[in-house]
């Protein structure tokens, strides 16, 4: 038997492989809907997730990107959240902000989230995404 401390290394390794693989996974399917780590039960519990995904975009991101369906970025080169799924698939996206991989440009932080959250964030940004025939979105810039 063996004693001593876990090899918190190899541990994290682990789990990175396999969130990496569940995104890798994912990503091969084409969803209509984003791809959720835990799925809303009811709808009440989807307005829940919808309405705590949007606190994490204002507290989280709203210093730099647009986080709603119309407004601007405070910042002019960070695109409005309402575009992220443009450039981003959402299974890739909730894989990366899991296990911290950096998304987006250099000088944005690193964001480590637990699954309730990622999938809170995901579905509210799901629920602004802009469509190719919607006319609330301004232009990007």
């Amino acid at each position: 038997m063996r004693t001593g401390k876990p090899n918190l290394a190899a541990i994290a390794r682990a789990l990175r492989a396999v969130v990496l693989a569940w995104v890798t996974v994912a990503c091969t399917q084409q969803a209509a809907q984003p791809t959720r780590l835990f799925e809303p039960l009811n709808p009440t519990e989807a307005a829940t997730m919808v309405a705590q995904g949007r606190e994490l975009a204002v507290t989280q991101c709203g210093s730099c990107h647009a986080v709603g369906r119309d407004d601007q970025s405070p910042r002019a080169d960070a695109p409005p959240l309402r575009r992220v799924f443009d450039r981003y698939d959402s299974a890739a996206l909730a894989g990366n902000l899991m296990i911290g991989v950096h998304v987006g440009h250099p000088d944005m932080p690193v964001f480590h989230m637990g699954p309730r959250a990622v999938d809170s964030l995901v579905e509210y940004l799901y629920s602004i995404r802009a469509t190719d025939d919607d006319h609330l979105a301004p232009p990007d810039r």
